[in-house]
């Protein structure tokens, strides 16, 4: 009896261990993430912005403070030890915003899946790529964003 349960066991600690090894070979981890903001105007002159520090979401939002205007402003964010804010500016094609889908990382590399949908609080004729600030639930390094449909 004290054989089989050994056995059992072995079995079952190997198949845990092949699991793991083989999700570490795709290398994709999904990030957690929340989708802040859309902005109908440029907040970067790049394709995309890693915000990792308080000056860097400070600056952002003098801009956003700017261009919003009015007597409320929005409130800044506190940068934390364990979450990366990111702004990309995806490329539409036939609507004019985006809705993320799934946020995941390979080697520096993050990926971010987008649908496109009209947004009604934008003019439905705009085609001007939006400014989409997100925030990453983790603290990443990242060297390359890309965006896919």
């Amino acid at each position: 009896m004290k054989f089989i349960l050994c056995f059992l066991l072995i079995s079952f600690a190997n198949c845990q261990s092949l699991t793991v090894k083989k999700m570490d070979r795709s290398g994709f981890i999904n990030i957690p993430f929340e989708d802040q903001f859309h902005y109908p105007f440029p907040l970067i002159k790049n394709n995309f912005l890693v915000i990792d520090t308080q000056e860097k979401i400070d600056q952002i939002f003098a801009v956003i403070h700017q261009k919003t205007g009015g007597g409320r402003l929005a409130p800044i964010p506190t940068i934390t030890p364990y979450e990366t804010y990111i702004i990309i500016k995806p490329v539409l094609k036939n609507n004019n915003d985006i809705i993320i889908q799934n946020v995941s990382l390979n080697n520096k590399v993050l990926t971010v899946t987008i649908k496109e949908f009209d947004n009604p609080d934008f003019k439905k004729e705009s085609r001007t790529s939006p400014d989409v600030l997100f925030k990453l639930m983790k603290k990443v390094s990242v060297k390359k964003i890309t965006t896919q449909y």
